[in-house]
């Protein structure tokens, strides 16, 4: 068992790896009565092509997904929901691009609950009928996510920005994807992605991180895992240049809205890591463009805007700025969004309270056994390992270092999404 200590947080993260090689990161909070405990697997929706070995696999968009769905299933008669709800604890799953996540929530039987949670998910009962089952109810979500106006402005803008990546596709998959899946897909998938090399434990909450590294050692010593074959995952080549630089579209929404997206190559911002990079741009918009900013208070005030937010993505080499407003002045608000980001600026002061806000949110996690949980998983699925200093990290940024990235930053790769509503049309 190792101890991380996490510098200027007064918090430990505990790290053990079992024989079988699953890695178990540990956090433990005595204030609460709770525990979480997250099984991920390095496994989502962009990885429909992969080589093991000599053979190449292409399974249809929407595997991932479908196999967090199935794989509550213990037997035709039993699900792990079943079995949970006996021991008093609430299971949930999430499938995103990069991976999929098995949640399990326990107040008390902790143990009993982690067994459960191992046991399930590391039991690979599929079936054809089962399969069959699930596609109706998978199909209906598929169609209410192209139904839900914003994940509809999620995916759309996603395809004008990005031409071949993964990335553009819906989690879900479309309807025609689920029709295809069938049962040497997911056996496919689990077999190779699905062992304990390429999948780690997440726990948080209240309980003994010595008796539950135990407990997880002795679990799967009971079973049976394969030597992992490492596959290779197949990336689609993707262009510098946006899909769409304009697009409007008309959708069920109260309000119409722009999505701007600003397209970068990582290597642009050159030598300067992407977790230091991610920071530093989420100031540079924070102080820009954020619930303080003079910006934001400018537009208001004129009722040239109702709402603004902002988002910064990694999507394999590319950065990608979102800009999202809702506003019925949209000439107006574009020709103001362009002169700002061809002007962005910093100050010592808005620098040092932003940084200070974040530290402040940063230790105000602690209190948190979700929040911590998932930023565990975010460093591990990010950085794949567990972000000791990340404090000292955000401290160490200075002007200079956001100017440097400011310069980065050019339009000559836009995306604008516009989304007017369906009255806007009629009238």
């Amino acid at each position: 068992m190792q101890e991380l200590m996490l510098e200027g947080l007064n918090e430990k993260i505990y790290e053990y790896k079992t024989k079988s090689g699953l890695k178990v990161y540990m956090w433990v909070n005595e204030k609460v009565n709770s525990c979480l405990m997250t099984l991920s697997v390095k496994y989502g929706s962009i990885h429909t092509k992969f080589k093991v070995g000599k053979k190449v696999w292409e399974v249809p968009n929407g595997v991932a997904h479908f196999l967090e769905h199935i794989k509550f299933n213990i037997n035709d008669h039993t699900t792990a929901h079943d079995e949970f709800h006996k021991l008093g604890g609430d299971a949930n799953a999430f499938t995103t691009f990069k991976y999929t996540c098995y949640i399990v929530f326990a107040t008390t039987k902790k143990i009993e609950n982690l067994n459960l949670l191992l046991n399930y998910v590391y039991n690979p009962y599929f079936t054809k009928k089962i399969i069959t089952k699930e596609k109706g109810i998978i199909i209906e979500e598929a169609n209410m996510s192209n139904d839900d106006p914003y994940s509809k402005m999620f995916y759309d803008s996603l395809k004008n920005t990005l031409q071949n990546s993964k990335f553009r596709n819906l989690i879900t998959g479309e309807v025609e994807d689920i029709k295809k899946i069938e049962l040497e897909h997911i056996k496919a998938v689990y077999d190779t992605f699905y062992h304990p090399e390429n999948m780690f434990l997440t726990i948080t909450g209240n309980f003994n991180p010595y008796e539950m590294a135990q407990v997880v050692e002795e679990n799967l010593a009971k079973k049976e895992f394969g030597e992992f074959q490492e596959p290779f995952i197949i990336k689609e080549q993707e262009p510098k240049k946006v899909n769409k630089k304009y697009s409007e579209s008309i959708l069920n929404i109260a309000y119409p809205r722009i999505r701007y997206m600003i397209k970068i190559p990582v290597n642009k911002f050159k030598n300067i890591e992407l977790l230091d990079l991610k920071m530093m741009l989420n100031l540079i918009m924070n102080i820009n463009f954020g619930a303080t900013s003079t910006f934001k208070d400018e537009l208001i005030a004129k009722e040239l805007i109702n709402t603004i937010g902002y988002a910064i993505d990694n999507y394999d080499d590319f950065i990608i700025i979102t800009l999202s407003v809702n506003t019925n002045y949209k000439d107006e608000i574009l020709k103001r969004i362009e002169e700002k980001f061809a002007n962005l600026s910093i100050t010592e002061e808005d620098l040092t309270r932003k940084k200070n806000a974040d530290i402040a949110t940063l230790i105000l996690q602690y209190d948190d056994i979700e929040l911590v949980n998932m930023k565990i998983q975010d460093d591990i699925l990010n950085e794949e390992c567990i972000i000791t200093d990340i404090k000292e990290r955000l401290k160490s940024i200075n002007k200079n270092d956001l100017d440097n990235v400011i310069n980065c930053i050019t339009l000559d790769n836009v995306s604008v999404n516009v989304f007017m509503p369906k009255e806007n049309q009629e009238n």
